[in-house]
């Protein structure tokens, strides 16, 4: 078998993979902390002088051939120069690329695939690559350091073998052949040999997005390698260097091990003259992975018309019930750090908190509703205004997302149904003074008010809606569920029948994942490798889900030979 000291040299890594996305325990193959006990004593200072190189003209080390010009739109949320330019490459020359590299790959095994991309990961998750990947995506995304550090290296990449390795146990289920035999009685035996070939779908594309490009890239990114497809990545045009930097590494791995670097490609763009469509639309393109908003909509309908295998994450409206608690101090904190995290810029952070309008039940105590309010925007203030802790809230990555915390602040002026709990104001940060920042905005909206809170305020805007109890909140969750769709929910009761109750309606009526009574340092935001499957993809946010078999299994087909044994 070809690549045989790599397989025997990753042999292990696979198969503590395969019992951890069996078994759903914890599970991590790379460290997340970014100590240089583990990464390398000269690591970070590595890293970081990368990066600043990078930052100062022509992104070179893609291993691409054929750029036809170049482009560079990026700018730091922490305000910092960025003047990096990348190749542009010319639509039909990548994927003639990807149709000559994807030959010689979908013809090796599922073994051997898994053996390389394992290599690649562990070529590329090296510890000054991780530190580069980390400033570069603190200064495209605004996330603060520590959290790109662990998003877009440690945590991307466990993501990226939970996927490598689900495909390599769906693949692998099917034998390569059988002599087949069917006893016909005074006739004899009926024989066929049968032989069973993994046919690739062909090319994948992997539209990125700009506050996580390298976490919500390599799920589809290596569950279309490992199933022998080719892959193009489309990255954000404004979150490009993160990305980039992995790929690179990746090339230089391929072509090490005499595999054709153009396997996986980037292909840059602009805001003025955008690929997606014209990638995802492309006859030669039957996989497409889209993180996203509404946009999503867009292409899976692509999909559907020319029948792609797609895979989508889109807006989506995460909701909180909060009826009971057993320690309300306990709740309200992790519900501020939840919100105040990466300033309610991730896909799971929640928006919509339904609280019974009589208060909330701390043991036999209910506590008014405006000062559980009140309570909650003071938990927001001590973790803002504490110099050790505002920079969990980073940058805000988007203009736009800026704007809509402007827009949404405003509300209560010209909408009687929608009043200010805690506005929304800068928050320092340490060496930056030129970051674009802004704390979580809290509201307060009527239950008559869903033209207003039932579509998604991407960004640090969140509502409190009163409700006759846990019933009409239940009520009100399963309808945006059904309607807009979520990938988190999290319901707080001490009531077991309510539990239930919560649980079997958010699943099966509502399709979404539940989280109960979260208090301490796990929050509903944050999504673990090998044990949480992120999404669903059976609501309206998004189709998919990281990883299940779905997500993998429509990247192949099996087909078979059959020859008659005389």
């Amino acid at each position: 078998m070809k690549f045989g000291t790599l397989i025997a040299k990753h042999q292990k890594t696979l198969e503590e993979a395969i019992q951890a996305n069996s078994r759903r325990e914890y599970y991590a193959h790379w460290n997340e902390s970014p100590s240089k006990k583990i990464y390398g004593e000269t690591a970070a200072e590595e890293g970081e002088s990368r990066f600043k190189t990078a930052l100062q003209g022509k992104f070179t080390r893609l291993l691409q051939t054929g750029e036809q010009g170049w482009h560079g739109e990026e700018s730091s949320p922490f305000g910092l120069a960025n003047s990096t330019e990348y190749p542009m490459f010319a639509v039909e020359d990548v994927i003639a690329h990807a149709n000559n590299a994807r030959q010689d790959w979908q013809k090796l095994t599922p073994t051997e695939r898994a053996a390389v991309l394992i290599e690649v990961l562990e070529r590329a998750g090296t510890g000054n690559n991780f530190f580069e990947i980390a400033y570069a995506t603190m200064h495209t995304s605004g996330q603060s350091f520590a959290m790109s550090f662990q998003a877009s290296g440690p945590h991307s990449f466990d993501r990226a073998l939970e996927a490598l390795t689900l495909g390599y146990s769906e693949q692998a289920q099917f034998v390569g052949g059988a002599t087949w035999v069917k006893p016909a009685g005074s006739a004899g035996n009926l024989t066929v040999k049968k032989a069973f070939r993994i046919v690739p779908k062909g090319i994948g594309v992997v539209i990125g997005c700009s506050t996580f490009p390298v976490w919500n890239t390599l799920p589809g990114l290596f569950a279309s390698l490992i199933t022998g497809n080719a892959v193009i990545v489309k990255p954000h045009p404004k979150s490009v260097l993160a990305i980039a930097v992995v790929i690179a590494s990746m090339q230089e791995t391929l072509r090490d091990l005499g595999l054709n670097p153009h396997l996986i490609q980037m292909a840059a763009d602009s805001t003025q003259k955008p690929l997606t469509l014209t990638l995802s639309e492309h006859p030669d393109v039957n996989i497409i992975d889209f993180t996203g908003g509404a946009f999503g909509n867009t292409i899976e309908d692509v999909g559907r018309k020319h029948g792609k295998a797609v895979f989508t994450e889109k807006a989506g409206v995460n909701g909180i019930i909060l009826e009971s608690a057993s320690n309300l101090d306990a709740v309200l904190d992790n519900l501020a750090f939840t919100l105040t995290l990466y300033s309610g810029q991730m896909c799971t952070t929640s928006q919509n908190i339904f609280v019974n309008k009589e208060g909330v039940l701390e043991g036999d105590k209910r506590i008014p509703f405006a000062e559980v309010a009140s309570r909650l925007a003071s938990k927001i203030d001590a973790l803002v205004n504490n110099p050790k802790m505002s920079s969990i809230t980073g940058a805000i990555q988007s203009e736009l997302t800026y704007e809509r915390v402007k827009t949404a602040q405003n509300l209560a002026s010209t909408n009687k149904s929608v009043q200010v709990i805690r506005p929304s104001a800068p928050v320092p940060q340490a060496g930056f003074e030129n970051a674009r920042t802004a704390s979580p905005l809290v509201l307060q909206a009527d239950v008559a008010a869903a033209d207003v809170y039932e579509h998604e305020w991407f960004g640090p805007v969140s509502f409190l809606i009163p409700t006759d109890g846990f019933a009409q909140s239940l009520q009100l969750l399963l309808r945006s569920l059904k309607s807009k769709g979520a990938l988190t929910t999290l319901v707080y009761t001490t009531s077991a029948e309510e539990r239930e109750q919560a649980e079997d309606a958010i699943i099966f009526e509502g399709k979404a994942p539940i989280a109960l009574n979260y208090v301490g340092g796990i929050f509903v935001n944050q999504s673990s490798a090998f044990s949480d499957f992120h999404g669903a993809g059976a609501n309206p946010a998004g189709n998919a889900s990281f990883a299940d078999p779905a997500f993998v299994a429509n990247r192949f087909n099996v087909i078979g030979s059959r020859e008659v044994v005389a």
